[in-house]
């Protein structure tokens, strides 16, 4: 006979405050990625966007689906 655990969410004060203050530092860390990506993006030339496929109208958008989305923002060239 198998067993199952149930686990439960925990409550209170303290994991709470933990909890929204990973969430933040997740968050936070990610706008870093993403605001590196965008500069980083921008800085290239434009023959340089075309060779990995990105419009420079698409450098924020392609960086949001790669950071937030897991997307990559490269066209697969296969």
């Amino acid at each position: 006979m198998g067993y199952a655990q149930t686990v439960t969410p925990q409550e209170g004060l303290f994991f709470g405050m933990f909890s929204n203050y990973a969430e933040a530092r997740v968050e936070h860390f990610r706008r870093g990625i993403f605001a590196k990506t965008v500069q980083e993006l921008e800085n290239l030339s434009d023959r340089q966007l075309n060779d990995i496929g990105i419009d420079r109208s698409e450098i924020k958008e392609r960086a949001y689906q790669s950071v937030y989305h897991g997307q990559p923002y490269r066209r697969d060239l296969h």
